[in-house]
C-alpha cells in the first residue's frame, strides 16, 4: 500500500498542470459568459434555471454512459475509419495510470459542446434555456474529468469521492463491459450494466 502511494506522489510530480487544468479554464469562461449575458437580460426565475441545469446533468449522465459503452469500448478496425476517442480510450484501458492524455483534449470536446448547444436551442427555442441546460452538461462534465483524475492519479480521502472512484476501478481492473458511467451509476441501473461479471483480467 505504501509502495503503490509512494509511486503515486512520484507520477503526480510529473504532471503538466496547465494541460490538467485547460478544460476547466476553456468551459469556465464559456459557461460564464454565457450565464453573465443571460443574467444581463433578467428573463429566467431561478426555479426555471435550476430545472434545466438539472436536466442538463442528466442529459451529460446519458450522453457519458452511451459515448462510453458504444463508441469508446466498440471493437476498434485495423483498418479504415474508428470512431473518435475509441483508439485512445482502449489504449487508456491497458495503460490507466499513463500521463499522456489527463483530459479529454478540447478539439474532440468542443465540437460535441457546440452540436450539444445547437441542438439544446432548436429544441427549447430559448437562449435562455440552452445556456442553463449546458451549464448543467459542463458542470458534469467538470465532474467527469475530476472523478477519472482522482481515480486514476488523485488523493482525496472524501467518501462520497472514494465510492466513485472505486466504481472507475472496478470498471478499469475488474469488468470492462459493466459500470460505464463515472459520475452517476444511473444508466447502468436503466440499462443493466452495473453489476460485475466476472473478473476479465
Amino acid at each position: 500500500m505504501e509502495i503503490a502511494r509512494i509511486a503515486r506522489l512520484e507520477r503526480n510530480l510529473q504532471i503538466d498542470r496547465f494541460a490538467l487544468y485547460r478544460p476547466f479554464i476553456v468551459y469556465t469562461i464559456i459557461v460564464t459568459a454565457m450565464n453573465t449575458a443571460v443574467h444581463t437580460r433578467g428573463a429566467a426565475s431561478l426555479l426555471q434555471a435550476a430545472a434545466f441545469i438539472t436536466a442538463g446533468l442528466l442529459t451529460w449522465s446519458l450522453y457519458e454512459y452511451a459515448t462510453h459503452r458504444w463508441v469508446l469500448h466498440h471493437v476498434p478496425k485495423r483498418h479504415g475509419f474508428n470512431l473518435p476517442g475509441n483508439v485512445t480510450h482502449l489504449r487508456h484501458h491497458a495503460n490507466p495510470d499513463s500521463l499522456d492524455r489527463l483530459t479529454v483534449q478540447l478539439h474532440e470536446s468542443l465540437p460535441v459542446s457546440i452540436v450539444y448547444c445547437f441542438l439544446a436551442w432548436i429544441l427549447t427555442g430559448s437562449w435562455e434555456s440552452t445556456t442553463f441546460l449546458y451549464t448543467g452538461f459542463a458542470l458534469g462534465y467538470f465532474f467527469y474529468e475530476y472523478l477519472d483524475f482522482q481515480a486514476h492519479h488523485g488523493r482525496a480521502r472524501n467518501r462520497w469521492i472514494r465510492y466513485f472512484r472505486k466504481n472507475h476501478v472496478l470498471h478499469h481492473h475488474y469488468d470492462a463491459k459493466v459500470r460505464f458511467g463515472v459520475t452517476s451509476p444511473l444508466f447502468d441501473y436503466v440499462f443493466r450494466t452495473y453489476r460485475l461479471g466476472k473478473r476479465t483480467r
